[in-house]
């Protein structure tokens, strides 16, 4: 009767651990929306910075509190992520705000004269010495010389493209285990405004190059008109805060709703390329990805025998 009963009692601990974890996976997609916001660090050219300029109003907008951000600029190929690192003068004072050890986020770019990840290897090692819990995202900006392109090309380039670059997170994800590194895909902007505009439904352009007021590129090398601009930085709220784009009001007010069609390009973004931290299914502050026992809080990851799995986990008897 004994053995029955231990039988019967491991067996409804197992029910109990399965049927919870089917609950928190049920809720796993819905991102958890950070509720302070990040001491962050931006660096990059002029296809990232005028998306980090607009973040302090629009995460004020959305209830966050607390978010601040240094930010470094420098143009073009110069504002990549290695030629920052070789710019004695630039990584000097990037490198000031690094040591303060408070840069809870560190935003980069990509330009395609540095096409290998050395920069982002330089930076994130630095970064994590001064603070172990940094987390980085890279964003890969559009195609440039937008004209060079009719729209259905510009499109299936820069899609086709896109997963490449997960490929490039894949590999400083595993140089960096454990640390949240994600893809901010912000670049998709510039493909469905682009879009919408051969569809001839983009009231508010006239043109594919222009005044900034009413073109989606200011000029022939494709920095962004005003459109472009709100849009990507409704992608970057999304994306680093997991706003909910559908009740959030801040902003121009366009006839062509800018909300849904940033929704659209993150609910279209691979999730495994997504932030950590917004698919935390047992809300103890590690994204699942992250996460070495992601159904049952282990805020502190201890592993006391480097299986990979958190003890919490292996205290189960299927684990996690």
């Amino acid at each position: 009767m004994r053995a029955t009963a231990m039988k019967f009692s491991t067996l409804l601990m197992i029910t109990v651990v399965i049927s919870l974890s089917l609950t928190v996976y049920a809720f796993k997609a819905k991102a958890q929306q950070p509720t302070e916001g990040f001491t962050s660090l931006f660096i990059g050219h002029s296809f990232f910075k005028p998306f980090y300029d607009q973040m302090p109003d629009y995460t004020a907008a959305s209830g966050i509190a607390g978010h601040s951000q240094n930010t470094f600029f420098s143009g073009g190929s110069s504002g990549a992520p290695q030629a920052l690192w070789e710019n004695a003068s630039k990584r000097a004072q990037i490198q000031t705000v690094l040591d303060g050890g408070e840069v809870a986020l560190f935003g980069m770019t990509y330009h395609p004269s540095y096409s290998t990840t050395e920069g982002y290897i330089n930076w994130i090692n630095y970064a994590l010495e001064r603070n172990p819990a940094t987390r980085f995202f890279i964003g890969l900006p559009w195609l440039s010389s937008p004209a060079s392109f009719d729209a259905a090309t510009y499109d299936s380039v820069y899609t086709h493209w896109h997963p490449q670059w997960h490929a490039w997170i894949d590999g400083l994800r595993s140089l960096f285990p454990g640390v949240d590194i994600y893809c901010l895909p912000y670049g998709f902007s510039a493909v469905e405004l682009r879009n919408l505009l051969d569809a001839d439904n983009l009231p508010e352009v006239d043109i594919l190059t222009g005044s900034p007021s009413v073109a989606i590129f200011r000029d022939s090398l494709g920095h962004p008109g005003n459109i472009l601009r709100d849009l990507g930085t409704l992608v970057w709220l999304n994306a680093i805060y997991g706003v909910d784009l559908s009740t959030y009001a801040y902003g121009p007010d366009y006839t062509t709703d800018l909300n849904v069609i940033a929704q659209s390009i993150m609910e279209g973004h691979d999730p495994n390329y997504n932030a950590a931290y917004l698919t935390d299914s047992d809300l103890d502050g590690l994204g699942d990805f992250i996460d070495n026992c992601p159904l049952i809080p282990n805020a502190e990851q201890t592993d006391s025998n480097g299986s990979g799995r958190g003890d919490a986990c292996e205290r189960l008897p299927l684990g996690c």
